[in-house]
Protein backbone atom coordinates (compact mmCIF):
# COMPACT_ATOMS: atom_id res chain seq x y z
CA UNK A 1 0.00 0.00 0.00
CA UNK A 2 2.87 2.35 0.76
CA UNK A 3 4.40 1.89 -2.69
CA UNK A 4 1.07 2.76 -4.29
CA UNK A 5 0.79 5.93 -2.19
CA UNK A 6 4.37 6.97 -3.04
CA UNK A 7 3.65 6.43 -6.72
CA UNK A 8 0.41 8.42 -6.42
CA UNK A 9 2.32 11.29 -4.75
CA UNK A 10 4.99 11.11 -7.46
CA UNK A 11 2.19 11.30 -10.05
CA UNK A 12 0.87 14.43 -8.35
CA UNK A 13 4.28 16.08 -8.09
CA UNK A 14 5.85 14.98 -11.37
CA UNK A 15 2.91 14.07 -13.56
CA UNK A 16 3.61 11.82 -16.53
CA UNK A 17 7.31 11.12 -15.77
CA UNK A 18 6.32 9.38 -12.53
CA UNK A 19 5.45 6.16 -14.36
CA UNK A 20 9.00 4.73 -14.10
CA UNK A 21 8.93 5.60 -10.38
CA UNK A 22 6.06 3.16 -9.87
CA UNK A 23 7.92 0.46 -11.77
CA UNK A 24 11.10 1.11 -9.80
CA UNK A 25 9.10 0.61 -6.59
CA UNK A 26 8.26 -2.91 -7.84
CA UNK A 27 4.61 -2.18 -8.57
CA UNK A 28 3.05 -4.15 -11.42
CA UNK A 29 2.66 -2.04 -14.58
CA UNK A 30 -1.13 -1.58 -14.50
CA UNK A 31 -1.08 -0.69 -10.79
CA UNK A 32 1.71 1.85 -11.36
CA UNK A 33 -0.25 3.31 -14.27
CA UNK A 34 -3.41 3.68 -12.17
CA UNK A 35 -1.49 5.31 -9.30
CA UNK A 36 0.21 7.81 -11.62
CA UNK A 37 -3.07 8.59 -13.39
CA UNK A 38 -4.83 9.24 -10.08
CA UNK A 39 -2.02 11.51 -8.93
CA UNK A 40 -1.93 13.32 -12.26
CA UNK A 41 -5.71 13.77 -12.21
CA UNK A 42 -5.43 15.45 -8.81
CA UNK A 43 -2.64 17.64 -10.18
CA UNK A 44 -4.63 18.68 -13.25
CA UNK A 45 -7.85 19.44 -11.34
CA UNK A 46 -5.97 21.36 -8.64
CA UNK A 47 -3.88 23.42 -11.08
CA UNK A 48 -6.79 24.28 -13.39
CA UNK A 49 -9.07 25.22 -10.48
CA UNK A 50 -6.39 27.30 -8.75
CA UNK A 51 -5.52 29.14 -11.97
CA UNK A 52 -9.15 29.92 -12.73
CA UNK A 53 -9.68 31.12 -9.17
CA UNK A 54 -6.60 33.36 -9.41
CA UNK A 55 -7.77 34.75 -12.77
CA UNK A 56 -11.23 35.59 -11.40
CA UNK A 57 -9.69 37.19 -8.30
CA UNK A 58 -7.35 39.23 -10.51
CA UNK A 59 -10.22 40.39 -12.71
CA UNK A 60 -12.31 41.47 -9.72
CA UNK A 61 -9.28 43.20 -8.15
CA UNK A 62 -8.62 45.13 -11.37
CA UNK A 63 -12.30 46.07 -11.61
CA UNK A 64 -12.31 47.34 -8.01
CA UNK A 65 -9.06 49.22 -8.62
CA UNK A 66 -10.35 50.93 -11.78
CA UNK A 67 -13.79 51.69 -10.35
CA UNK A 68 -12.88 54.62 -8.02
CA UNK A 69 -10.67 56.21 -10.69
CA UNK A 70 -13.48 56.09 -13.24
CA UNK A 71 -15.95 57.64 -10.77
CA UNK A 72 -13.57 60.43 -9.73
CA UNK A 73 -13.30 61.72 -13.26
CA UNK A 74 -10.56 61.53 -15.76
CA UNK A 75 -7.12 62.98 -15.29
CA UNK A 76 -5.54 65.11 -18.00
CA UNK A 77 -4.20 62.93 -20.79
CA UNK A 78 -6.56 60.04 -20.08
CA UNK A 79 -9.96 59.04 -21.37
CA UNK A 80 -12.99 58.42 -19.16
CA UNK A 81 -12.01 54.79 -18.57
CA UNK A 82 -8.51 55.73 -17.36
CA UNK A 83 -6.71 54.64 -20.53
CA UNK A 84 -4.21 57.01 -22.11
CA UNK A 85 -5.74 59.29 -24.71
CA UNK A 86 -4.42 59.45 -28.24
CA UNK A 87 -1.80 62.08 -27.35
CA UNK A 88 -0.44 60.40 -24.20
CA UNK A 89 1.92 57.45 -24.29
CA UNK A 90 1.46 54.54 -21.93
CA UNK A 91 4.59 54.38 -19.81
CA UNK A 92 5.43 51.02 -18.27
CA UNK A 93 2.27 49.34 -19.49
CA UNK A 94 2.45 45.56 -19.66
CA UNK A 95 2.44 43.91 -23.06
CA UNK A 96 -1.00 43.09 -24.46
CA UNK A 97 -0.42 39.35 -24.25
CA UNK A 98 -0.40 37.93 -20.74
CA UNK A 99 1.47 34.84 -21.98
CA UNK A 100 4.35 36.65 -23.64
CA UNK A 101 7.16 34.28 -22.54
CA UNK A 102 8.60 31.52 -24.70
CA UNK A 103 6.41 28.80 -23.17
CA UNK A 104 3.34 31.01 -23.44
CA UNK A 105 3.97 31.73 -27.11
CA UNK A 106 4.52 28.02 -27.81
CA UNK A 107 1.34 27.11 -25.90
CA UNK A 108 -0.67 29.70 -27.82
CA UNK A 109 0.66 28.37 -31.16
CA UNK A 110 -0.27 24.78 -30.22
CA UNK A 111 -3.71 25.88 -29.04
CA UNK A 112 -4.42 28.03 -32.12
CA UNK A 113 -3.28 25.33 -34.49
CA UNK A 114 -4.81 22.20 -32.90
CA UNK A 115 -7.45 23.48 -30.46
CA UNK A 116 -8.16 22.14 -27.00
CA UNK A 117 -7.83 18.50 -28.09
CA UNK A 118 -4.38 18.97 -29.59
CA UNK A 119 -3.24 21.08 -26.65
CA UNK A 120 -4.44 18.42 -24.20
CA UNK A 121 -2.72 15.59 -26.06
CA UNK A 122 0.56 17.36 -26.84
CA UNK A 123 0.70 19.63 -23.77
CA UNK A 124 1.87 17.06 -21.20
CA UNK A 125 4.76 16.06 -23.47
CA UNK A 126 5.83 19.66 -24.22
CA UNK A 127 5.12 21.46 -20.94
CA UNK A 128 4.62 18.71 -18.36
CA UNK A 129 1.44 18.05 -16.45
CA UNK A 130 1.62 21.11 -14.21
CA UNK A 131 2.75 23.42 -16.98
CA UNK A 132 0.09 22.36 -19.45
CA UNK A 133 -2.62 22.64 -16.78
CA UNK A 134 -1.56 26.15 -15.83
CA UNK A 135 -0.99 27.30 -19.40
CA UNK A 136 -4.27 25.83 -20.63
CA UNK A 137 -6.23 27.58 -17.90
CA UNK A 138 -4.35 30.83 -18.57
CA UNK A 139 -5.21 30.54 -22.27
CA UNK A 140 -8.86 30.48 -21.27
CA UNK A 141 -9.73 26.93 -22.35
CA UNK A 142 -12.99 25.93 -20.60
CA UNK A 143 -12.33 23.99 -17.39
CA UNK A 144 -13.90 20.60 -18.08
CA UNK A 145 -12.81 20.51 -21.72
CA UNK A 146 -9.24 21.22 -20.60
CA UNK A 147 -9.33 18.62 -17.83
CA UNK A 148 -10.83 15.99 -20.14
CA UNK A 149 -8.25 16.48 -22.90
CA UNK A 150 -5.32 16.82 -20.51
CA UNK A 151 -6.26 13.54 -18.86
CA UNK A 152 -6.46 11.91 -22.30
CA UNK A 153 -2.96 13.22 -23.04
CA UNK A 154 -1.61 12.18 -19.64
CA UNK A 155 -3.08 8.69 -20.14
CA UNK A 156 -1.47 8.43 -23.56
CA UNK A 157 1.97 9.58 -22.41
CA UNK A 158 1.87 7.51 -19.20
CA UNK A 159 1.05 4.43 -21.26
CA UNK A 160 3.89 5.19 -23.68
CA UNK A 161 6.30 5.65 -20.75
CA UNK A 162 5.04 2.47 -19.09
CA UNK A 163 5.64 0.39 -22.21
CA UNK A 164 9.05 2.00 -22.83
CA UNK A 165 10.16 1.65 -19.19
CA UNK A 166 8.97 -1.94 -19.01
CA UNK A 167 10.86 -2.74 -22.21
CA UNK A 168 14.06 -1.16 -20.86
CA UNK A 169 13.74 -3.00 -17.54
CA UNK A 170 13.22 -6.29 -19.38
CA UNK A 171 16.15 -5.61 -21.73
CA UNK A 172 18.49 -5.11 -18.80
CA UNK A 173 16.99 -7.97 -16.82
CA UNK A 174 15.89 -5.76 -13.93
CA UNK A 175 12.89 -7.05 -12.02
Amino acid sequence: MGRFVWTLLAGFALGTPATPVGLSLSLPGPVALIAVLLGSACCVVFAVSATERARSYGRSWRARRKSPAARAGSAPGTSADGAPSSGAAAVGSPPGDRLSGAAGRRARRVFERYGAAGFGIVGPALFGTWGSSLLGAALGIPRWRLIRWLMAGVTLWCTVLLVASDAVLDAFGIE
